[in-house]
């Protein structure tokens, strides 16, 4: 039988129980704390933040999608199904990955990764590789029998969410570089994949809106249902969440260029003191200020500085100019 249509007010109380993934979040939840409860007890830090970020943003986001109205209905409309997948591929994922579950494994292990990544790894760990297996398993999963098939299996259902999600990890794990190892790319080269992602990702919503059939046709008049077509509704909004989606990512990695960029001016500095305070030091207290000490026309070479040293400028000698 059909659900009733969901009603504003059914739409905030339609919740269900979907035990396979409540089983999946309860035991990477526990996996979780436990590491970071036995890190700790060996006096290793571990911030709050990644811990939250694990918990709420990233299983808590897939409870929410797969438990919610967008569960209770995921087999009856082709919208929430939609919906559901796009979260489940964008969402979800930023917040395992912010979470460093890989780094909380290697601290538990007590075994840094120093080895030098293969041709392999180093393919597969490119941001733009990511982004284009995650639109194409999307795209596969509604061009093809594929939502039919998961629609009328619900074991091959969860596999597909557990795939949507390591596939969404898969492209944010080195695009934002929260682990050691990762983000080799420079800043200005991920901010840029992280700004086609958002347009490659709009590709199997418009391939929703631009077919020619209703998608897992069967399956939906088996079902019974007598309300909406919801087929240009699921297209139009895995566009919209699509770009939508990608707002959080970009804002990552540029408050991740920000910091970074601060982190290296002030290596910079700290290194120029250091150089300076032992110029200072070598030469005593009376010497000819240092390289570091002049002003930029004096030590970058050009005809500025070689007319600062012709007339003594700013060394305390300066001599009146020779016609």
């Amino acid at each position: 039988m059909a659900l009733p249509p969901p009603t504003a007010s059914r739409w905030l109380t339609a919740w269900s129980l979907d035990l396979p993934v409540l089983l999946f979040v309860v035991v990477l939840a526990a996996a979780y704390l436990l590491l970071v409860r036995r890190i700790r007890a060996a006096g290793v830090p571990w911030p709050a933040a990644s811990t939250g970020w694990f918990l709420t943003a990233g299983l808590g986001s897939i409870m929410v999608v797969t438990m919610s109205s967008l569960g209770t209905y995921d087999r009856v409309l082709l919208w929430p199904l939609a919906v559901q997948d796009v979260l489940l591929l964008t969402l979800a994922p930023v917040g395992l990955t912010l979470g460093r579950p890989v780094a909380l494994l290697r601290a538990a292990r007590r075994r840094p990764d120093h080895r030098q990544p293969g041709r392999l790894r180093r393919f597969l760990s490119f941001p733009l590789v990511g982004s284009v297996v995650a639109v194409g398993v999307l795209l596969a999963v509604y061009t093809t029998g594929w939502d039919q098939a998961r629609l009328d299996s619900p074991a091959l259902l969860e596999v597909t969410r557990l795939l949507l999600v390591a596939v969404g990890c898969g492209f944010l794990w080195p695009l934002l570089g929260i682990d050691a190892g990762t983000g080799t790319t420079s800043y200005p080269v991920r901010t840029l994949i992280a700004f086609v992602d958002g347009l490659l990702d709009a590709i199997p919503g418009l391939a929703v809106l631009g077919t020619g059939h209703v998608i897992a046709a069967a399956h939906y008049a088996a079902v019974g249902r007598t309300y909406g077509r919801d087929q240009e509704v699921g297209g139009a909004a895995m566009v919209a969440l699509s770009e939508l989606m990608g707002l959080p990512t970009l804002l990552v990695l540029l408050v991740q260029w920000v910091r970074s960029d601060a982190s290296q001016a002030r290596g910079v500095d700290d290194a120029l003191d250091v150089v300076a305070a032992a110029e200072s030091a070598a030469q005593g207290p009376d010497a000819e200020p240092g390289l570091l000490h002049r002003p930029w026309w004096e030590s970058d070479a050009g005809p500025l500085a070689e007319r600062a040293e012709r007339y003594g400028w700013g060394t305390g000698r300066a001599q009146p100019p020779q016609p």
